[in-house]
């Protein structure tokens, strides 16, 4: 599998994962504050669009770590990159940086 499509894979994970902690969280914000709260909270066990509230949290939990991961793995992946980038914007400090030196964009 090449560069690119290992990119595209990984960008479109980490896309779907957003979406999914994205939406989870707004389901959130209609549910209004979950917690027993001593028995004193009529949305503890809220149910919004025949979902739970508790696989409500679970699917949230569970789009924010895939997305977590997917980001350091798409770091990792352009660690090079951004080192040279990185080397380029700071030009106070000239043992840091090598004249003429071109960042390479890999896919």
């Amino acid at each position: 599998m090449n560069k690119s499509r290992v990119n595209y894979m990984l960008d479109v994970v980490i896309g779907l994962s957003f979406l999914l902690a994205g939406l989870t969280g707004i389901a959130f914000l209609f549910m209004g504050s979950g917690g027993y709260q001593g028995g004193r909270n009529p949305g503890f066990e809220t149910v919004w669009l025949g979902i739970e509230r508790e696989v409500w949290s679970d699917l949230h939990t569970l789009g924010s770590l895939v997305m977590m991961a997917g980001v350091g793995m798409h770091l990792v992946l352009h660690l090079k990159w951004i080192v040279c980038v990185t080397k380029q914007m700071l030009p106070k400090l000239p043992s840091l940086r090598r004249k003429e030196e071109q960042c390479e964009i890999t896919a």
